[in-house]
């Protein structure tokens, strides 16, 4: 199972038990946005979560192209 698939299920497990206990949904996602950047920072440091951040933002529209270089 990949990164990204374990995200997408822990995710989801999360927001149905926010639904199912009368969690805000949005509180829930803040929460875990929290909790994420405030894990990232403690294992990557701050310039890495900064950078991690703001290529989230950068890219927050979901319809952009990237160009992967290939070595």
């Amino acid at each position: 199972m990949s990164a990204y698939a374990i995200a997408k299920q822990t995710l989801a497990a999360a927001l149905a038990e926010a639904a199912e206990t009368d969690v805000d949904e949005e509180l829930l996602l803040r929460a875990l946005l929290g909790s994420l950047c405030e894990a990232y920072r403690e294992r990557m440091g701050p310039e890495d979560l900064k950078a991690i951040l703001q290529f989230q933002l950068d890219n927050a529209q979901g319809d952009e192209d990237y160009a992967f270089m290939r070595p």
